[in-house]
Formats: structure tokens, C-alpha cells, sequence
């Protein structure tokens, strides 16, 4: 494992080599957590409209309703992919960018596709999912109301990771961090 020595705010990361980096602040990478959701939330509004009035133009049932579709999915996508690349080549998502912040592997690199996007986004939500439904659905052994309640260890995750931003003397990471082996460092 990686040995981390700091001083404040400023870290340096030490294998065979040091690399001096500054941490990104909680509070910017809560706003870029904010932004991304909000740009995501504008998307589906844009969506939403655009397939709405491309719907009401075709005055029919079917194309409704795969209008529906679309304007979910569409945005969706192009969320998810851009955000992917992004991630993956830069290791900044929207938000991150706007506030001059990144993600690194602890050596120094970019984490690439599998640092940023699998281990920091889509294994923590499919395991969430996956854990969330199993200890709903022994409780109330229905799956619509196992969906519905799931919501509050998801909560609790993102409270916990919340609490860890502010911890310094684990270097501000959060599980998706001890994860995927990153830091978040302002550039």
C-alpha cells in the first residue's frame, strides 16, 4: 500500500517516487457532486420537452410512449457516457472540472475506466442495489416495497462517505476511494 505524508492540506504520495499534491476541499467536491446532479436533472428536463413536443407533433399512442422511452433513456446515455469519458481519460466528471478538481490513483495516475467508473460509480450502486433489496426483502418479502425502501441504506452510505470527506487523517477519501485505491486533489 501506498504510504501518504502530509502536512495540512498538502499531501505527498510516496512509493518509489513523491508526487506533492493538495487535496480537493470537501466543500468543492460536494459542489461538484451537486453540479453533475443538476446537469444530469437538466438533461432529463431538455429530454423530457424535446420528445414531449415530438410526441404531441405525431399525435399518436405508440409514438407517445416511445417517446416516453427516449426521453429518459437518451438523456441517460449521453449522461452516462459522457461522464464516463470523461472520468476515464481525465479523471474529472462535469463538476469536477468546473471546480479544478481530479481524481488520481494513489500513486500519482489516472485511474482510467475501471478506477473511476467501475469501482467509484458502478460497483458501489449495483452493491448497494444488491444489499439494499436482499435486507428489504427479508423484512417485507415484497419486491415493490423492497424498492421502495432501499432507499435508506443508500442514505446511509452517502451520509457515511459525507462524514469521511472531512476526516484529514484519512486524506478526505471515501469508500469509493478505499475502493478504487484514489484521492481527489485540486489542480
Amino acid at each position: 500500500m501506498t504510504d501518504f505524508h502530509s502536512s495540512s492540506s498538502n499531501s505527498s504520495l510516496a512509493d518509489d517516487y513523491e508526487i506533492e499534491v493538495e487535496l480537493a476541499s470537501p466543500w468543492s467536491r460536494i459542489a461538484a457532486a451537486i453540479i453533475n446532479v443538476l446537469i444530469f436533472h437538466l438533461g432529463m428536463i431538455l429530454g423530457t420537452l424535446f420528445f414531449g413536443l415530438i410526441a404531441k407533433m405525431l399525435h399518436s399512442a405508440l409514438a407517445g410512449k416511445i417517446c416516453l422511452i427516449l426521453a429518459t433513456l437518451v438523456p441517460i446515455l449521453m449522461y452516462f457516457i459522457g461522464q464516463s469519458i470523461m472520468m476515464s481519460t481525465k479523471g474529472q466528471s462535469f463538476g469536477k472540472k468546473l471546480l479544478g478538481i481530479k481524481v488520481i490513483k494513489i500513486d500519482g495516475s489516472n485511474p482510467g475506466f475501471i478506477g473511476t467508473v467501475l469501482f467509484r460509480t458502478v460497483i458501489p450502486y449495483v452493491a448497494l442495489l444488491i444489499v439494499g433489496l436482499t435486507l428489504n426483502l427479508l423484512f417485507y418479502q415484497d419486491i415493490e416495497i423492497a424498492l421502495i425502501k432501499s432507499k435508506p441504506i443508500t442514505l446511509f452510505f452517502y451520509i457515511l462517505c459525507l462524514f469521511m470527506l472531512f476526516r484529514t487523517a484519512t486524506y478526505r477519501r471515501t469508500l469509493e476511494d478505499y475502493l478504487a485505491k484514489t484521492i481527489v486533489i485540486k489542480i
